[in-house]
């Protein structure tokens, strides 16, 4: 027998049917619904000298549809949750492909085990890859004839390209992440008033900028449901932002000891203790420590040390940043510490949202941004203030910017 494990968003069995039908005319297909498990077996008569050909597959769904994984209520919620951990653990080469697969992940309302026997010869080949296509899935698969790209458990796209193995080695250079809009977005009839004037306002500051609008893209969450981060939990991250951000810039690790030490701080995440303890960094880690200040100046203005937020062309004044929370003692910056409102984040977050999408649009056209905006600006204030926004529930090494 081989085998693999197909996954993906879309919860239509009924097509995986028609699909096995079309595909394998010949065969003798049977499938049994149990709800949110179903199976289907197809068989293919063998001759005199040629035994009889099978796929099943072993298919379940979510108990409930969504693109996330804030509800793990059932056996295929708890499996991808596993399987995010695996994946947060795994190494990689190409950062950017991991965290939308991670996405891609948490999106996968259906798993679908692909069984062959004997094996998946060309036949059941072409079944299989018109599956995961039609389906806009991805393939978690063992090394094998077939799956070849990596020498240890990986897992592969519709292409049966590369997204990830156990190595960090990557093929692809970007991953197609679709969420059905009914488990995504809030019904527009269900929209509080705050939110259809925050989206107004922030299309209204786009247009005047000369940024592209997309009118169709949905509302953010209400200030009145939105769950701030404590004050607490944002002094601690933005002091463990300036000793990234100060990390990046190559000060000697002495340095950076002592003011861990004075400032008391020990917030660092997994990821960023790993830069933090590097005598050594590479460019990557360094570039990636070194933009923490664009974020770290976001939470600054959170904390009401920054009057406001520069419009998004140029990076942050570094020696204000810096000054703003390290010059002060931690008791007297804690004291005089404010947070802001849940409306003003939330404009700002809606508007920064916004500002990304016709980001990310025009890097996939392979065009400039309109408005004369910087991306990775964009990117670091969107990343600070969807952590602040509890966005998806994530914690810091983990926060996606989803447009």
């Amino acid at each position: 027998m081989e085998n693999c494990t197909i996954y993906s968003h879309s919860i239509d069995f009924e097509k995986i049917i028609q699909i096995v039908k079309n595909q394998l005319p010949k065969a003798k297909v049977e499938f049994t619904d149990g709800g949110i498990q179903k199976s289907l077996v197809a068989t293919i008569k063998g001759g005199f000298f040629s035994k009889a050909k099978t796929i099943k597959i072993n298919y379940r769904q979510r108990k409930n549809p969504s693109y996330t994984l804030e509800l793990i209520n059932c056996g295929l919620t708890q499996n991808l949750s596993g399987m995010i951990n695996f994946i947060q653990s795994m190494p990689s080469k190409k950062e950017e492909v991991k965290s939308k697969f991670i996405v891609k992940v948490m999106a996968a309302n259906s798993e679908m085990a692909f069984m062959a026997e004997p094996e998946i010869n060309d036949e059941f080949e072409s079944l299989l890859r018109k599956i995961v296509t039609e389906l806009n899935g991805f393939i978690f698969a063992q090394p094998s004839k077939l799956f070849n790209r990596s020498n240890s458990q990986h897992f592969v796209d519709k292409n049966f390209k590369l997204i990830l193995d156990a190595n960090g080695n990557c093929e692809i250079d970007d991953i197609d992440v679709k969420v059905d809009a009914k488990y995504h977005d809030q019904p527009s009839s269900e929209y509080l008033p705050d939110q259809l004037q925050r989206k107004e306002r922030s299309e209204a500051f786009l247009a005047d900028n000369g940024i592209k609008v997309n009118k169709n893209l949905p509302c953010n969450a209400s200030e009145t449901i939105v769950k701030i981060r404590s004050i607490n939990e944002v002094i601690d991250r933005a002091y463990a932002l300036l000793i990234m951000g100060v990390k990046g810039e190559g000060i000697e690790q002495e340095h950076l000891e002592r003011a861990v030490q004075s400032k008391k701080i020990n917030s660092f995440t997994p990821k960023e203790t790993a830069v933090y303890k590097d005598e050594n960094l590479n460019d990557q880690d360094r570039a990636y420590a070194a933009w923490r200040y664009e974020s770290l100046y976001t939470l600054l203005w959170a904390l009401g040390k920054m009057d406001s937020l520069k419009y998004p062309s140029d990076i942050c004044d570094v020696k204000e940043v810096v000054g703003a929370i390290f010059d002060p003692s931690r008791e007297a910056f804690e004291t005089s510490a404010k947070l802001r409102s849940a409306s003003e984040i939330l404009d700002e977050l809606d508007k920064i949202y916004r500002i990304n999408w016709a980001c990310v649009d025009a890097r996939i056209k392979g065009e400039a941004p309109t408005g004369n905006v910087n991306p990775s600006v964009i990117y670091e204030r969107h990343y600070a203030l969807n952590w602040l926004t509890n966005y998806l529930d994530q914690d810091w090494d983990d926060v996606q910017t989803n447009t």
